[in-house]
């Protein structure tokens, strides 16, 4: 059964515990065991960063390793309510969506099992995404969510909001514009009045202002 949604078995929990912690280096039989059992997100993350470094431009190794931890802690028997807002857990689970083809369903999933959603990190994130997408309702219904729910820092998800509806006064301000500069040429026989003002530099001067950097998005978490 390959359904990533479907909860572990006991023995596949007990397989993973062994297997995380001998491919990290961990010795079961030993008393290091009981602190990886304690707080095994402190080694995925050291070993997640130890890869990330070591092999920086062989990006399927780095999208596996974070694919495993984000999957092994969004369910039983390892999710609990110390990881599901953990932001070391949630900078994770955000790197793996970035690099997946379809990021708004991995936040779709995190919401859905209340991973990271008191973290203005996740809700910030997730904006960011659909943002990109141009689905620019869902991205205010995204901070109006993320408000409600009160996630924290509160500063930092208020300020990132009030830059997106900076951008979006931008977008239909350009947008009102490019309208009235197509009726003004509206008169031209070829209709070229119109069409020359959406340049390819227009469109990536447009793209850049509502755009998604996705390595500053990570780093300012």
């Amino acid at each position: 059964d390959d359904d990533p949604t479907r909860e572990l078995t006991k023995e596949e929990g007990n397989h993973l515990r062994e297997r995380m912690a001998t491919e990290l280096g961990f010795d079961p039989s030993t008393p290091d065991r009981d602190h990886v059992d304690y707080d095994p997100m402190r080694y995925w993350v050291l070993y997640i960063k130890h890869v990330r470094e070591s092999y920086p431009s062989d990006s399927q190794k780095q999208f596996l390793i974070m694919e495993r931890c984000a999957r092994t802690f969004m369910y039983r028997p390892f999710l609990n309510p110390a990881y599901q807002n953990d932001i070391r857990f949630i900078r994770t689970c955000i790197l793996y969506a970035d690099k997946t083809s379809n990021p708004s369903e991995v936040f779709k999933l995190m919401s859905k099992i209340k991973v990271g959603t008191l973290t203005t990190l996740f809700w910030v994130a997730w904006a960011w995404v659909a943002e990109k997408a141009e689905d620019f309702q869902f991205t205010e219904k995204i901070f109006q969510k993320a408000l409600s729910v009160g996630a924290e820092p509160k500063k930092f998800l208020e300020e990132r909001q009030k830059q997106f509806l900076r951008r979006m006064s931008r977008h239909w301000l350009n947008a009102s514009q490019a309208n009235e500069d197509d009726v003004e040429g509206g008169d031209d026989e070829d209709g070229r009045g119109a069409l020359n003002s959406i340049s390819s530099a227009g469109l990536a001067a447009n793209n850049r202002g509502t755009g998604f950097n996705r390595n500053s998005s990570r780093d300012r978490h």
